[in-house]
């Protein structure tokens, strides 16, 4: 009880997706809900599983990340558990790694999202190292500067040779840190096969 009443009047208790209803449990309403289940498979295009255009999803992932709607993990999981353990399944992965954040992301948002919805799923996954504190993407609108801000940012200490790998990310735009982190794996490790899979993809990107 106290805990609702504290999320109305200090976060306000509106959809996340649609912010005109107001919710009384977590940050979806009832008619959003049923809207977002029935996008939620899983689809693939140009090498890239995922499950949302990221314009569909965009108010979602901005209060996730940016409102303190740390617990907007337990709505996402209902959308993402099933269509990733699926894909856990039919590709015979052996290790999930989220996309890290840099030290310095973590303590502005005081934490990672896609870690956050990974342990909502109960998946387990284990934590690449982010070595360098790039500039937000969003400030990046060429695909040159995105590649260049994300380039060296990742090191690799586990030994992952022969395994089949899962890079999980909340939002692929240019591609360009999905691609820095599988080129990493690649060029340093032994790797069976890496598969990328992000809960939303901006449309541009496949118009590279």
């Amino acid at each position: 009880m106290l805990r609702q009443l504290l999320k109305k009047v200090v976060f306000d208790n509106k959809c996340s997706m649609c912010g005109v209803n107001r919710v009384d449990k977590g940050y979806i309403c009832k008619k959003c809900d049923l809207k977002l289940k029935e996008m939620s498979f899983l689809k693939k295009r140009d090498g890239l599983y995922y499950l949302f255009l990221y314009s569909d999803f965009k108010s979602v992932i901005w209060d996730f990340k940016f409102k303190n709607r740390k617990l907007l993990s337990e709505n996402i999981k209902l959308y993402i558990k099933k269509p990733i353990e699926d894909l856990i399944k039919e590709k015979n992965i052996d290790i999930v790694i989220p996309v890290p954040v840099s030290d310095q992301r973590r303590i502005e948002r005081g934490y990672n999202q896609v870690e956050e919805i990974l342990q909502a799923c109960e998946i387990k996954f284990e934590n690449i190292e982010r070595i360098k504190n790039t500039e937000h993407m969003y400030h990046l609108n060429d695909i040159e500067k995105r590649c260049e801000n994300v380039r060296g940012a990742f090191t690799i200490k586990e030994d992952y040779s022969g395994k089949r790998i899962l890079i999980v990310d909340d939002i692929v735009t240019s591609g360009a840190t999905m691609m820095e982190l599988k080129n990493e794996l690649e060029s340093t490790q032994n790797i069976t096969e890496v598969i990328l899979f992000t809960l939303t993809v901006v449309r541009k990107y496949f118009k590279k």
